[in-house]
């Protein structure tokens, strides 16, 4: 029953973290209702409950019967999967319900967070600076929690350590290889992870980033389609999930080229 409320629960976030990120700089995020892109038809709220509405509309509008593809429907599939896994790795195991409630409000913040920075990224190619401030607070909080529990100067060095690669690709290139953002991304990889499982990040992120961009290229040329940019963000937020909740970090990936 939990990961039935777990994932409907992350579904929600997932659907609230769209709407945030498409209305962010752009429409009242609160105050303005959804509407159909198509027909202009104001959306109730029986069209608007995640993952049940789409399935049981087809993926189309009510109104006008036009499809809304399936992209809004895979984040909140994965939001759902996402919270899931929060369940079972991280709240199931606290001492005290209490707790497992503090922890809750803390990854539902920065699950937020990272999912406005990356669809911002996707549809904008920038990082929204008020939620990356936002994004480094929560981040370093993690730090802090860390460094009382093992006050090691290895921890207050690993958000520079992680970073540094970036920050040199950034440097070289005057932000022309990639943003500032992306380097204040990774030294909150490094605050919250550490320098093992932060580098797990690092290298997950340009891997999987690579090979999403080889198939795209050889798509767009198939297509005759122009090239453009494709956001990085995007791909450190999946790998910040994946060491989250598989605990792998470089020792462990460097095993299985060995």
């Amino acid at each position: 029953m939990f990961y039935v409320l777990s994932f409907l629960f992350g579904a929600s976030v997932g659907s609230f973290v769209q709407v945030v990120a498409t209305r962010l700089h752009v429409a009242p995020i609160i105050k303005a209702r959804s509407k159909c892109l198509s027909c202009g038809e104001a959306l109730r709220v029986h069209d608007l409950i995640p993952i049940i509405s789409y399935l049981l509309l087809k993926g189309r509008c009510r109104y006008c019967k036009s499809k809304y593809g399936i992209y809004s429907f895979l984040i909140e599939f994965l939001y759902g999967l996402a919270y899931v896994a929060l369940f079972q790795f991280v709240l199931s195991g606290q001492p005290t319900i209490w707790i497992s409630v503090l922890w809750l409000l803390y990854y539902s913040l920065l699950f937020i967070t990272l999912g406005v920075i990356a669809l911002y990224d996707r549809i904008h190619t920038y990082i929204p600076v008020s939620y990356l401030m936002f994004y480094c607070i929560l981040t370093f909080g993690m730090l802090v929690f860390r460094y009382i529990n093992d006050p090691t100067n290895v921890n207050l060095l690993a958000p520079v350590i992680v970073a540094l690669p970036f920050l040199i690709i950034w440097l070289i290139t005057r932000g022309r290889g990639l943003g500032f953002g992306d380097v204040l991304l990774f030294l909150g990889v490094g605050a919250f992870f550490g320098i093992q499982q932060g580098l797990a990040v690092l290298f997950l992120s340009v891997w999987i980033g690579a090979a999403v961009g080889v198939v795209i290229y050889i798509l767009r040329r198939r297509n005759s389609i122009q090239n453009s940019a494709i956001p990085f963000v995007p791909f450190i937020v999946i790998s910040f999930l994946l060491v989250l909740f598989t605990d792998i970090d470089i020792f462990s990936i460097s095993q299985i080229f060995t």
